[in-house]
């Protein structure tokens, strides 16, 4: 009996390493989860509904504005060379599938830039039109030179930016956002360096859900 016991002991000690690394790369993992949802809002700044971090692309970048470039891949270039605003609630309210948003703006201090719509997992959103951004060069414009963009699962005229087929199953995550838009700005003026909280940006306003 007691031979079978001291068996079971050495067993369980075995054991005990690694049980306690996969429960350490679990509490890694959850904590980095976490941080990622709900502590980036303290390292970003914000400009309205938008929101963005000056030390992105910066070699003094902290840990974890690297792991959100490691993780997304959508942030690769210097500061000095781009710009990103990224946007993922109007008034405090989630970016869902089921609902309809209008983008406005006007031309920005910038070279080149683009608004691009990603999912929750950081990849493009598969539609029927294969239609995941507009930039400066394509977008229809208005004889004083204003642009619209209009955001939905449903097709509109003008200029339509796909986030799913119409009937896309929303799946229910309480606060999470179902998609956000990425706003690039490649060789930005001094605006957007020197004070990107109030540097001029499109607005994005909430129609309608259904």
């Amino acid at each position: 009996m007691i031979s079978t016991e001291n068996t079971i002991i050495k067993k369980l000690r075995a054991f005990r390493w690694p049980l306690a690394v996969l429960l350490a790369l679990a509490a890694s993992a959850l904590f980095l989860s976490l941080t990622l949802k709900h502590g980036l809002g303290n390292s970003f700044l914000k400009n309205g509904d938008w929101y963005t971090s000056d030390s992105t692309g910066s070699a003094d970048a902290d840990v974890i504005v690297k792991t959100v470039v490691a993780i997304g891949g959508l942030l690769a270039s210097t500061r000095e060379d781009s710009m990103y605003y990224r946007l993922s609630s109007v008034a405090g309210e989630p970016l869902r599938l089921n609902c309809r948003y209008r983008i406005e703006g006007n031309d920005y201090d910038a070279n080149w830039w683009s608004i691009t719509a990603y999912g929750w997992d950081y990849y493009l959103i598969p539609n029927g039109e294969k239609r995941y951004s507009f930039n400066n060069e394509n977008l229809i414009r208005g004889e004083d030179g204003r642009w619209v963009i209009h955001v939905g699962t449903n097709q509109q005229e003008g200029n339509w930016l796909p986030v799913g087929p119409s009937g896309t199953p929303i799946e229910d995550k309480s606060d999470k956002h179902d998609f956000d838009f990425l706003l690039r700005l490649y060789t930005p003026g001094d605006a957007y360096l020197q004070k990107p909280e109030s540097a001029s940006l499109p607005t994005v306003t909430l129609e309608g859900c259904s």
